[in-house]
């Protein structure tokens, strides 16, 4: 019992470890994402062994005080042509991936298509994170503010 309310206090007294030995996820500097100068272009570096990722990104907006995930749709892709293959995509050590840039709408906002309920989740402040395959481990940009709505075109 002893060690059960040590490993709570742990959990509730510490981030790092509600991260990371709680919850199962680690924060890792292998992969670097990093913000562009255009808001919503972020490029995708590893700097560690080979790594899979989850070609779907996460994108976070600041509110309240956290950081809540958000329903935009955004992959870890290139350019719109590039053919998704599985729902991974392996990044080899030191490579950079430039992904095509977000524009702060929730279904088309990387690549033209035809979606309902295209919404602009802007004005705000905006962070990506890449996940590995397993998504045990978690890699996070910096902040970046979208202003005003534009056209999702």
């Amino acid at each position: 019992m002893g060690q059960f309310r040590r490993s709570t206090l742990n959990c509730l007294v510490s981030p790092l470890l509600l991260l990371t030995a709680c919850v199962g996820v680690s924060m890792s500097t292998d992969v670097v994402v990093k913000n562009l100068s255009q808001p919503g272009a972020v490029s995708v570096t590893n700097h560690g062994p080979d790594l899979a990722l989850r070609r779907a990104v996460l994108v976070e907006k600041h509110e309240s005080g956290s950081w809540a995930a958000t329903d935009a749709d955004v992959r870890l892709i290139a350019s719109c042509e590039e053919v998704e293959k599985g729902k991974s995509r392996v990044l080899k050590q030191g490579e950079t991936l430039l992904v095509k840039s977000w524009n702060g709408w929730s279904c088309n906002g990387q690549c033209p298509r035809s979606c309902r309920a295209n919404l602009y989740l802007g004005p705000g402040e905006f962070r990506f994170v890449v996940l590995s395959e397993d998504g045990k481990k978690r890699f996070e940009g910096a902040a970046f503010s979208l202003g005003a709505e534009k056209s999702s075109r």
